[in-house]
């Protein structure tokens, strides 16, 4: 046999080995999560408040997540399902910050894959490869809220066609078996058909391709939810205001119940910050010395009138007037448009600014009609998100940022995952979570199995369920809708909550949001106050946050009566709802 044979036949057999390989670890790792995926009974719901805080001062965890974002909420999910013990303990809210106000999509990350070609850097391409794969494991672990979107990048050069319709077709390519759908160049007809108030100045047409779009607060709730399902000890408005350590190691945490005001003790083996941008300050509790690995950075979102928007695809512009990316997204009847990307400090519930609006206005309005340009009075809602874009500890080179995330130890025994983005939390976890059993020596049952896993509400959403919620609640079809890409097959769970021959109580004239689901996100979604309710659980306060005003007097009446509030409780409850709401423009926009 020649020599070139012989190599030949080599790379074949690796090739083939590392295809069984796969084949069968799928195989088997399916077969570990069938089990798992048993249908969660609709009686199932979250341990009550004293039942967590009690086992969190009890037990001896193989894990404390400090923090309850994407991140933080993927890695108590990972290792719940694992068999680890695991606690997780937020702050604030879960997906109270950053999680919250995303652009709402799941993407590969066009520009990644513009820039790996352009430089041929590898480490951008598997960027895309990464976030390719896991914006298509999270639509299949919540369909009923998350799905495909379509994208429309117009086009104004002949020349500029065929260099977007190859590049996004590359997106197709390196899609491979998780592709969303393919994409292809629409006329400038077709353009208009899908948005009919696009500028035609100059007009070729559109390129579409496609990726993912999701409520992000609720799915950042499912995936901690699911944790709790899976024995997981979670909970909010428990904020870590001391590490302990023994020879110097972090062993655990001191928190303290917000709610109740208990102080309390966590034991841990490991214990994972999962703090975005507050990652500095939860580092500085292990080390006061320890340096900045945070870089901040604002993202600022308005929302405004469906018609302003596309029909039924969202419009990306991938080259502002300052080179950054505008998108106009398609979300719950409205339409999302942004964002900026500002250096900014890190605080909580940040305000955008007035010329941060005014940059988004101005660029949203280079690709309208004249007759239908944009004014700060037809902005609903507007929110700022601090993107925590991290250094790499491992370069000296202290201003070179890590384009993906990071985990690490410190010298000090705390295990940090930092920086990445929404799409890719459950590989962040996954790799947190490896490096934690790798390194405190933990006894797992089964390896990762995550991206098998369905979140609360998927395991028996199917088409069927829609005319079965309309059945057994006696709703129209608008309103089953509603509930079913909020809350999938756990709607009939509001059997419990609705008169079956009364009309569902609306909590605005104008948004289809109830007082039912108010009384069920108290009783099954953890919800502690009314802005847990309007901002997070709900999506009014990001909608429309005149109407969330308008809302809160209902809302507070219903936590009065169901919390037992005192008149001084309620009073507090509703000044910390107008002081997030006003984080959502209360004041900005009057």
């Amino acid at each position: 046999m020649s020599k070139k044979s012989k190599i030949a036949l080599l790379t074949g057999t690796v090739v083939l080995s590392y295809v069984m390989y796969n084949y069968f670890d799928k195989k088997r790792k399916k077969k570990m999560v069938e089990e798992l995926n048993a249908h969660p009974p609709l009686s199932w719901k979250p341990s009550n408040r004293n039942t967590t805080i009690h086992n969190m001062k009890t037990k001896y965890y193989d894990v404390l997540v400090i923090g309850g974002g994407a991140s933080g909420s993927g890695c108590a999910l990972d290792a719940a399902t694992r068999g680890l013990k695991v606690a997780m303990v937020e702050s604030g809210d879960f997906a109270c910050e950053t999680s919250s106000k995303s652009t709402k999509l799941l993407h590969g990350g066009v520009r990644y894959l513009e820039k790996a070609v352009k430089s041929l850097d590898l480490s951008n391409l598997q960027l895309v490869l990464e976030a390719l794969r896991e914006r298509k494991y999270v639509i299949d672990a919540i369909p009923y809220m998350a799905k495909p979107i379509a994208l429309m990048l117009p086009v104004y050069s002949k020349l500029m066609v065929p260099y977007f319709l190859v590049g996004l077709k590359m997106y197709d390519y390196f899609s491979w078996n998780k592709s969303l759908g393919g994409s292809h160049h629409i006329s400038v007809k077709e353009t208009l058909q899908h948005f009919p108030n696009i500028k035609l100045d100059g007009l070729k047409g559109s390129i579409v391709y496609y990726d993912g779009i999701h409520d992000d607060s609720r799915t950042n709730l499912m995936i901690a939810l699911t944790a709790a399902y899976y024995n997981a000890d979670v909970l909010n408005y428990s904020p870590v205001t001391q590490l302990v350590k023994n020879d110097g190691a972090v062993v655990g945490a001191v928190c303290k119940d917000m709610i109740g005001g208990e102080e309390f003790n966590i034991r841990a083996k490991c214990v994972i910050s999962t703090t975005g941008p507050f990652t500095d300050q939860t580092k500085e509790l292990a080390n006061p010395k320890s340096q900045s690995l945070v870089v901040p950075s604002s993202g600022v979102h308005i929302v405004v009138p469906k018609e302003y928007g596309a029909n039924d695809m969202g419009l990306i512009n991938p080259n502002t007037s300052d080179n950054r990316v505008l998108f106009f997204i398609p979300w719950l009847n409205k339409t999302i448009i942004g964002c900026t990307d500002k250096p900014c400090k890190v605080q909580k519930e940040p305000k955008p600014k007035d010329d941060e609006i005014t940059y988004i206005l101005k660029e949203a309005n280079r690709f309208l009609k004249e007759d239908k340009i944009l004014k700060k009075s037809d902005i609903s809602s507007v929110w700022c998100g601090i993107r925590p874009l991290v250094k790499n500890p491992a370069r000296r080179d202290t201003k070179s940022l890590a384009r993906n995330h990071i985990t690490y130890l410190t010298e000090e025994n705390l295990l940090v995952l930092a920086g990445g983005k929404w799409t890719t939390y459950r590989k962040m976890a996954e790799d947190a979570i490896d490096l934690a059993v790798k390194k405190f020596h933990l006894n797992p049952i089964r390896p990762c199995v995550t991206n098998y896993i369905k979140m609360l509400g998927s395991h028996n959403y199917t088409k069927q369920l829609s005319a079965d919620i309309q059945r057994e609640l006696d709703l129209n079809e608008d309103e089953s809708t509603h509930f079913i890409t909020r809350y999938g097959d756990r709607s009939l769970i509001f059997q419990n909550y609705k008169d079956r021959k009364a009309p569902l109580k609306k909590l605005h004239s104008d948004y289809m949001y109830t007082e039912e689901e108010v009384y069920y996100a108290i009783d099954h979604e953890m919800a502690c106050k009314p802005a847990d309710v309007l901002t997070r659980r709900m999506r009014l306060g990001f909608l429309d946050v005149k109407a969330c005003e308008k809302a809160l007097e209902k809302v507070m009446k219903i936590f009065k009566k169901r919390m037992s509030w005192s008149a001084a409780k309620t009073k507090k409850g509703e000044k910390e709802c107008l002081q997030m709401l006003e984080s959502l423009g209360l004041k900005l926009l009057k």
